[in-house]
């Protein structure tokens, strides 16, 4: 029964997207921690793998669920087609997404009455700096299970 509603959470997204041209999208987890906190909204609007810079957010259809996570290696690095994500508070990277995993990119934060856009300088900054926290991170969380084993 779950699958079958997250299979339709993803339809929805794509339907909304296709219709509108954007989708506010509510954050539900703890993988983007410390940027994003569950109940933050982020905007959404449709885009290909070849429009996602390092450092942006991307909202991803990771089989029958929704995944919003940070852009490590863009389809430059990577090769055509395909892009790396990562959650910032997540040890490992993610499976390499490809073209038609990319439902799209956020270009906003709302927490609260707050806003940010992440298409100006100040929003690519912090994508920057969200990278290299979630490298940091994923090292740290890497060095700290090694050192338990």
């Amino acid at each position: 029964m779950a699958r079958s509603i997250e299979s339709s959470a993803v339809a929805l997204c794509q339907e909304a997207l296709a219709r509108e041209g954007e989708l506010w999208f509510r954050i539900d987890g703890h993988s983007m921690r410390p940027m994003l906190r569950t109940g933050d909204r982020v905007l959404i609007r449709p885009c290909t793998v070849d429009a996602l810079a390092w450092g942006d957010l991307v909202l991803l259809n990771a089989g029958d669920s929704l995944c919003l996570h940070r852009v490590i290696m863009s389809a430059g690095w990577c090769g055509s087609g395909r892009v790396n994500t990562k959650g910032d508070a997540c040890s490992r990277w993610d499976l390499p997404a490809a073209e038609e995993s990319v439902i799209g990119k956020g270009i906003a934060i709302r927490r609260g009455p707050q806003m940010l856009a992440l298409d100006g300088m100040a929003g690519r900054l912090l994508g920057y700096a969200g990278v290299c926290v979630s490298l940091l991170l994923g090292w740290g969380l890497w060095m700290k299970w090694r050192l338990l084993s």
